[in-house]
């Protein structure tokens, strides 16, 4: 399985489980009501891709410097 697939999954479950929560706190269930939601959900999913892809990205490329060999001599 590529690195990828596991946050691809998590945003498609973030979108749905976002619309389907919204569309239970709505109250109402009608067509425009379920369009508007979905492609919000869509767009929330993607968001939370992209956002999730760039805080890994940029915190698993610098790993924490080693410390010093020799402490004492950089006193």
């Amino acid at each position: 399985m590529k690195p990828a697939v596991p946050l691809k999954l998590c945003s498609i479950a973030f979108a749905v489980l976002w619309t389907c929560g919204m569309l239970w706190s709505s109250g109402e269930i009608d067509r425009a009501n379920v369009i508007i939601l979905s492609i919000c959900g869509a767009l929330a999913g993607v968001g939370v891709h992209y956002a999730m892809h760039w805080v890994f990205q940029y915190t698993h490329l610098n790993p924490p410097c080693d410390p010093p060999v020799n402490p004492d001599r950089d006193r």
